[in-house]
């Protein structure tokens, strides 16, 4: 016990620098949530948290046994008092924190610079877990048996490293100056911490390539481009092998996923910062703004679509659209379609194949029809578009081609549908650089748009009774040359009477552009 007498801080329980224990400043900050505190306040925790500690030896250990005379002990009393008295209370919260601790890194746990995230829902907060540990170190004397001691240590790291991540976690929803540097410290000692516990190898390496990005966004934010790129390149290299070994530990499978998201948040950013050193941008937090904006897009809500809508794996998606669109605007290329206008305006090129039936009683035949339809990339932004499909895409089956009621009588129809220039325009996508263009950022991923075009076949086979079979496919994204108008955008003539509702009075003040 008397190792452990040293300031705590009272937001969360982190030991507090040895610098600030030995200075004479009534004052004292902490080095892992990075809040400032009087000394006094500091010590009144302290005292308080060594209380409790020894009210839960007394409770643990038999009446009239000090810790403090262990070594006068037996070792087979010890190792008898740890088995029948503290084991069995420990392994309860060695089980609960070990689940927790899974819990917690099975979301991503980094933001990117200027951007706020949602802190991960715990079960224990960080000075629960800097609890836990001071208790693990005050009974390590009645650990006599390797894999007691073991038990014990492995505890105390996951306990420690959990709380500062926990720390992190929070730190997520504060835009202040200098959290990156402090989240790059608690990773960097989480890392260490985990590193020491057999079977967390693939944690420890993925916390040593969080840190590297933490101090990368914190390089960036004091306007050092090229060694946030560094930092970054390490970073993702270090991800991506972390990701490997994951891949191989089944009892680490649960961060596969947040481990996505993060090489890709990792991507954006050496983006960013290689377009400053490229000279294409002066400004790489007015693009990580961006980014921000593109994260905190609130959607509107719909039963129909939430659950779509609130996919993490979404924000991977997405921001693989901007790291595309960032690396074209790097001397890289885009799908675009040939044509005038200063706005690059991104749709998902659909292939549609349908049938339907035609002809009368005696003489009805199938007829199957392909078609093109073009989706803005952005309808998840639009409510109207969500809650009636028909206005969120080229409606072909409202610009059916007229025919007879003979014809179709006699079954000569061949469509009834209307694709116009729609199939040739998308076609005519190409790889090519976007100049001095500006691209709109799409906000819906290919799950979606197809999901789009399942709930408008829908809507139409109730409008269109001949509509039998239709097997959508979503191709691809494409980016078609739109210029600026009054009422937002003008699209190319190809669309004629198919131009998508939803763009008919587009605010191009409020769509997301690089």
């Amino acid at each position: 016990m008397d190792e452990m007498i040293e300031l705590r801080c009272k937001y969360c329980g982190a030991p507090l620098d040895r610098k600030d224990i030995e200075s004479d400043s009534p004052y004292v900050t902490c080095p892992s949530c990075g809040t400032t505190q009087q000394r006094v306040d500091a010590k009144a925790y302290m005292d308080q948290m060594m209380a409790q500690i020894k009210s839960w030896i007394g409770k643990a250990i038999p009446g009239g046994f000090s810790l403090s005379q262990t070594d006068n002990v037996d070792p087979i009393a010890r190792h008898n008092i740890f088995v029948n008295n503290v084991k069995p209370m420990l392994d309860v919260e060695l089980r609960e924190y070990r689940f927790a601790l899974n819990s917690v890194i099975s979301s991503p746990l980094i933001v990117l610079p200027f951007s706020k995230g949602e802190p991960a829902k715990t079960d224990h907060t960080s000075t629960q877990a800097f609890e836990f540990n001071a208790k693990l170190k005050s009974i390590e004397p009645l650990a006599v048996d390797q894999e007691s001691k073991t038990s014990i240590t492995d505890g105390e790291n996951l306990a420690s490293a959990y709380a500062m991540i926990v720390n992190n976690s929070n730190l997520l929803t504060d835009t202040t100056p200098g959290r990156f540097a402090l989240m790059s410290n608690n990773f960097k000692d989480s890392a260490e911490s985990v590193r020491k516990c057999n079977g967390y190898e693939p944690l420890a390496a993925r916390l040593e390539a969080l840190s590297e990005v933490c101090s990368a966004s914190d390089m960036v934010l004091n306007g050092d481009a090229s060694g946030c790129a560094l930092k970054t390149e390490s970073a993702i290299s270090k991800l991506e092998a972390a990701k490997k070994d994951i891949l191989a530990n089944p009892k680490m499978a649960v961060m596969i996923r947040a481990v996505d998201i993060e090489i890709g948040q990792c991507r954006t950013l050496k983006n960013v910062t290689e377009m400053v050193m490229n000279g294409r941008t002066k400004d790489p937090l007015k693009m990580l703004d961006l980014v921000n904006q593109l994260s905190s897009i609130d959607y509107p809500r719909s039963r129909e679509w939430d659950r779509l809508l609130g996919r993490q794996e979404r924000d991977f998606e997405l921001y693989g659209y901007v790291e595309g669109i960032v690396s074209a605007k790097n001397g890289g290329t885009l799908p675009i379609c040939p044509g005038a206008g200063d706005i690059l305006y991104p749709f998902w090129d659909v292939d549609l194949r349908y049938s339907f039936t035609t002809g009368s009683f005696l003489s009805k035949k199938t007829v199957e029809v392909k078609e093109d339809l073009l989706v803005p990339a952005t309808f998840t932004a639009s409510a109207e578009a969500l809650g009636n499909p028909r206005s969120g895409l080229t409606d072909i089956f409202a610009a059916a081609p007229d025919k007879s009621f003979f014809d179709r009588m006699k079954g000569d129809q061949d469509s009834i549908s209307g694709g116009a220039g729609i199939g040739r325009l998308a076609d005519s996508a190409a790889e090519n650089s976007p100049g001095s263009r500006e691209v709109v950022i799409p906000l819906s991923t290919k799950t979606e748009a197809a999901r789009l075009v399942e709930c408008y076949l829908d809507q139409s086979s109730k409008t269109h009774s001949q509509l039998k079979l239709s097997k959508p496919s979503v191709k691809r994204l494409i980016y078609i040359p739109c210029g600026k108008s009054v009422n937002g955008i003008t699209l190319p003539k190809e669309f004629d009477r198919l131009a998508p509702a939803i763009l008919r009075n587009t605010d191009l003040e409020k769509t997301l552009r690089i």
